[in-house]
């Protein structure tokens, strides 16, 4: 715990401090900031809220706090669905919410077997997401940044690169195909 509880209200005065003094910055270099999900999006992890970055609201609150087309997200589909009905939206209607509004900088494309409590990274088309759905909205909002795989498992010599890669551009092609 850190030797002590924080309050939901610290973290957020936190961030507020941080962020408005970052942003100025950002905006000066031409630098956009996406911010990544808690991971595990856990309501609080050792005696620190995770108000912040474990929820749909809180990232609405948090954009909002920066106020600033340079400040955005790093859309983690893996910790999305890590936190399930948590996040209080789902994840195709989260990108779609924030792929609308050019707030999705950069997405880690990831799959897992099932939501908190426990849970496991799978390859991404051996989840409980179908992540074709996922490619398809990212396709949809217009979306024009990087996809990335997150967290590999791992395949016979090394190979689960490859798989993932392959995969992922076939669900690319699908839904630009279907999209235009």
């Amino acid at each position: 715990t850190h030797g002590r509880k924080y309050s939901a209200e610290e973290i957020w005065n936190n961030y507020s401090s941080f962020i408005k003094n970052v942003t100025p910055v950002a905006e000066e270099a031409g630098v956009r900031i996406g911010i990544h999900p808690d991971d595990p999006p856990l309501p609080e992890i050792g005696g620190i809220p995770r108000s912040i970055f474990s929820s749909f609201d809180g990232y609405i609150n948090a954009l909002d706090i920066a106020d600033s087309p340079n400040i955005g997200i790093c859309f983690c589909v893996g910790c999305w669905l890590e936190g399930g009905e948590l996040m209080g939206r789902d994840v195709l209607k989260s990108i779609e919410y924030f792929g609308k509004r050019d707030k999705i900088f950069k997405v880690h494309f990831r799959n897992i077997d099932t939501p908190l409590p426990h849970f496991v990274e799978t390859f991404v088309d051996d989840g409980y997401m179908n992540m074709y759905q996922v490619m398809k909205v990212l396709v949809e909002v217009g979306f024009n940044g990087v996809v990335i795989p997150d967290h590999i498992p791992e395949m016979f010599n090394g190979h689960g690169g490859p798989y993932t890669y392959g995969h992922m551009n076939a669900l690319l092609k699908c839904a630009q195909e279907e999209t235009s």
